[in-house]
């Protein structure tokens, strides 16, 4: 009898492990997707009971049946609500291996605390943005469990083909890079803008799936050091708070973060990351290849949750100051232009082309395809210039004060001409 060669005998080995364990992992996995269902139910069913009250019942407007028979207070209420969720999902990610079950079964538990912590704690603000304030939670959600999840959901997209791995990724990588350039708060004509605070990509994007990737992709070079001898080990754990803390120091000081990080931040990432790095350590080690395997999946996982997050944010910065340093500008020195000409402001600024002193109104540099235009109010003596950028930011622009003869300046008041925004996106806290 001819033996195999050891390639085909690995598949053949394989193959009859597949169909020796096979009904056991499809049990396994049907089991899996029922508890990952039974969360979303869950989490619907709590968005019905715990949100506000409204006149007009349906699955986007709550009915607040449940609030009068659980626990006030945000704190017991969660742990009532929200922990059966959290203990189906954790309960879902032990039985099956599906990475779209388990990450469903995150998101439901993600989405439930949201809607049990609006509910009691700022019911107002579901009430003011009405419908707008459930779907952001949704979106919250989902987008804070694709980036805690991105390891296993990674893991699995690389057994794809290159052609259906492009097919799966490529779509989700515009969506969020659209999402992140074209959601601002001031202007309702701005697509995208589901709320007028956009609490998605503010909280969502830049700060949850920031950290998340950002903290992933360290776990993984410490991961990837364990794996590799006790010198590469020393650097990987340096590498594992390194890598979050320095990107976070970057975004904060670039402006890409709509915040500036301090010393508590900072070791709360740090704990965080070694946190993250000894669970990966630890949970059922084999042995240093099985570290390089996840050290493998981690590390895409935080790369394929990072790229969008870094082209979305890179494209929102450079529409603020084409915009502000360029457009805006070139508007500003037309109208000084056309007041030094006609010893006064235009009424509107089509003034400007009828006149000839520019050719065309430029526009704000402000998403794809936006259709935009700079707000102008003439004043007289003096104008507002507006333009809606992403974020919550409103930028406005007012011209230097003439003196008039015999008016002289106070000390040190600035007679010159001011923007409300500064050069970089305003820290939004």
């Amino acid at each position: 009898m001819t033996l195999p060669a050891e390639p085909e005998r690995a598949a053949l080995l394989a193959r009859e492990g597949e169909r020796e364990t096979g009904p056991a992992e499809r049990l396994a996995s049907r089991i899996g997707w029922a508890g990952a269902l039974l969360a979303v139910a869950w989490a619907a069913l709590l968005h019905q009971g715990m949100g506000p009250q409204f006149a007009a019942h349906s699955w986007l407007r709550p009915s607040a049946f449940l609030r009068g028979d659980v626990p006030a207070e945000v704190l017991p209420a969660l742990a009532v609500l929200v922990l059966p969720c959290a203990a189906l999902a954790a309960a879902v990610c032990f039985v099956t291996k599906s990475a779209l079950a388990r990450t469903l079964a995150g998101f439901a538990t993600i989405a439930s605390g949201c809607f049990v912590f609006y509910g009691l704690a700022a019911d107002r603000v579901w009430r003011f943005f009405h419908w707008r304030w459930s779907v952001s939670i949704v979106l919250f959600a989902a987008v804070s469990a694709l980036a805690l999840y991105a390891p296993i959901l990674a893991a699995r997209w690389r057994s794809f083909s290159w052609t259906l791995r492009v097919a799966l990724y490529l779509p989700l990588f515009v969506a969020l890079v659209v999402f992140e350039r074209n959601v601002t708060g001031t202007n309702p004509d701005l697509p995208l803008a589901i709320s007028p605070w956009p609490a998605v990509q503010i909280l969502g994007l830049e700060l949850v799936a920031s950290a998340v990737a950002a903290l992933q992709l360290g776990v993984a070079l410490g991961l990837a050091g364990l794996a590799r001898g006790p010198l590469l080990a020393a650097a990987g754990v340096v590498a594992t708070a390194g890598f979050p803390l320095a990107s976070l120091a970057l975004g904060s000081a670039s402006g890409l973060l709509p915040f500036r990080a301090g010393p508590i931040l900072y070791s709360a990432t740090a704990f965080a990351c070694f946190a993250v790095l000894v669970a990966c350590a630890l949970w059922r080690p084999r042995d240093r290849a099985s570290w390089s395997r996840r050290a493998a999946n981690v590390g895409l996982g935080g790369l394929l949750a990072a790229l969008p997050l870094v082209a979305g944010q890179t494209l929102t910065r450079i529409d603020y100051s084409l915009t502000r340093d360029g457009s805006a500008q070139q508007l500003i020195d037309a109208l000084a232009a056309y007041r030094a000409k006609t010893g006064n402001y235009p009424d509107d600024l089509g003034e400007l082309t009828s006149d000839g002193v520019l050719s065309e109104i430029p526009r704000p540099h402000i998403g794809f395809a936006s259709g935009q235009e700079f707000v102008y109010q003439n004043f007289g003596e003096s104008y507002l210039l507006e333009f809606s950028a992403p974020r919550w930011i409103q930028c406005a622009y007012n011209p230097p004060v003439e003196l008039q003869p015999g008016e002289t300046a106070d000390a040190g008041e600035d007679l010159g001409g001011s923007w409300t925004c500064p050069q970089k996106p305003p820290e939004l806290w």
